[in-house]
């Protein structure tokens, strides 16, 4: 299936000029062209990617290493992008992933790549540091362009990133899903809103201001952001559990096809093999009357937190980045409260609980989901994985409720405001608003 087929420079500029010609009218035999441009990359995506995921857990056992052929339809729009590019030209049609848990590990692995170049299986041509120098919408990443050393000599696109960065660059492609915005294409010519939104969202923790925090949480406010996405992520979170739960245990090193549907419910199958898992995407991708979103990736003995977090952009199961808008929502009502501005605390605080009685009710759906789940039974580091996952979940929203109760003033200078406040629970209560307090 990898041979690669005699194309020329001229076969592949034609190709993109019938392309350009007639985006909505592409003949199946130039599909079929695209596709073999793509499983050409395979044995060169192979050897970068084993020897990237063996230098990335020496660093950080909890990095997440993943690796993909670029989507065909990815490849048309960068073709109708840049009118003078040619397909096989194309850097990143192959691509490899690191997600490290801090930017420390991010520069540290990039620095053992440098170092180590003479003894890995390519070399690096060129490179694009992100951290450094951080594009206008915030980005961070660190891009390299590498070519294997050994024939054919394939290009593939290596991406480190942090894990905040890259929750930051996924949520901004959720965004463009449930809200229209093309923040990832258009920028902020579509909606100003969110892109400010997601601009603040790049910064540091430490480098929120308080104006910055009120813009992000005036900006969820407006548009139930963190609603919207929480009901969306705790259903799929639920469904796309119990299809991981029903995958064969034995694939330690599975061909993952993802496919997201207009609506962002994923669906998810497995391969064995390379070969059986692009002609299923190939497939999938001639007959896809739900226009739906299809993506085949590659892991290397993963849980099922690790491939959502890989890929939340379409599974759009969790993101640790609405903690972060739920903590600026949290100090903004503890500034409020404390410095007597009872109109923007009672507005904040009320929305800090509704989200998080929304988030309660959703929890409770999973913890009844994972006490009637067959599969898990059968599965011991299924079950452990996702006890694990609810756990981590209430103690991290546990924590930011006791965080805010701890930062209010109790002096008695507050007491009216605080009964302002208690009267505002009560009635929150009464409504079926779940609140826990520490204080």
């Amino acid at each position: 299936m990898e041979k690669e087929r005699n194309y020329t420079k001229g076969d592949y500029k034609r190709l993109g000029e019938r392309i350009r010609k007639e985006p909505q009218k592409i003949a199946q035999k130039d599909y079929q062209m695209l596709q073999d441009l793509r499983i050409v990359h395979k044995s060169a995506l192979a050897v970068i990617f084993t020897a990237l995921h063996s230098a990335a857990l020496k660093i950080d056992r909890d990095s997440v290493c993943t690796y993909r052929i670029k989507r065909i339809e990815s490849i048309i729009s960068k073709l109708l992008r840049f009118q003078n590019m040619e397909a096989q030209r194309i850097a990143d049609i192959a691509g490899c992933r690191c997600i490290m848990t801090s930017d420390e590990n991010v520069i540290k692995l990039y620095r053992f790549l440098k170092d180590e170049e003479k003894k890995l299986p390519f070399i690096i041509r060129n490179e694009k540091n992100y951290i450094d120098t951080p594009k206008k919408n915030g980005y961070r990443s660190i891009h390299l362009n590498v070519q294997t050393k050994e024939t054919p000599k394939k290009v593939v696109e290596i991406q480190l990133r942090s894990l905040d960065q890259h929750n930051w660059a996924t949520l901004v492609e959720i965004s463009d899903v449930l809200f229209q915005s093309k923040l990832k294409e258009l920028g902020d010519k579509v909606n100003p809103d969110l892109y400010e939104f997601h601009r603040l969202l790049a910064k540091r923790d430490s480098e929120l201001t308080l104006s910055d925090k009120r813009k992000i949480s005036q900006v969820s406010g407006k548009y139930h952001y963190l609603e919207k996405l929480g009901t969306l992520f705790t259903e799929n979170h639920l469904n796309l559990r119990a299809q991981r739960n029903k995958l064969k245990a034995s694939r330690n090193e599975p061909f993952l096809l993802i496919s997201t549907d207009m609506e962002g419910k994923p669906e998810l199958k497995d391969f064995s093999n390379f070969d059986d898992a692009e002609t299923a995407y190939f497939e999938m991708f001639l007959n896809n009357p739900e226009n739906k979103n299809i993506v085949l990736t590659h892991f290397k003995n993963t849980t099922f937190d690790k491939i959502s977090i890989a890929y939340s952009n379409y599974f759009m199961t969790y993101n640790e980045t609405l903690f972060r808008i739920l903590n600026s929502i949290a100090d903004v009502s503890v500034y409020a409260f404390n410095n007597y501005r009872i109109g923007e605390f009672k507005k904040n605080y009320k929305a800090f609980w509704r989200i998080l009685s929304k988030w309660f009710g959703n929890k409770q759906k999973e913890v009844g989901l994972y006490n009637i789940d067959k599969n898990i039974r059968k599965s011991n580091k299924k079950k452990k994985e996702w006890t694990s996952s609810i756990t981590s979940n209430v103690e991290k929203v546990n924590k930011t409720i006791t965080n805010m109760h701890e930062e209010f003033n109790s002096n008695i200078w507050h007491y009216f405001i605080k009964r302002i406040r208690i009267k505002l629970e009560k009635k929150l209560a009464s409504k079926g608003f779940l609140l826990l307090r520490n204080d």
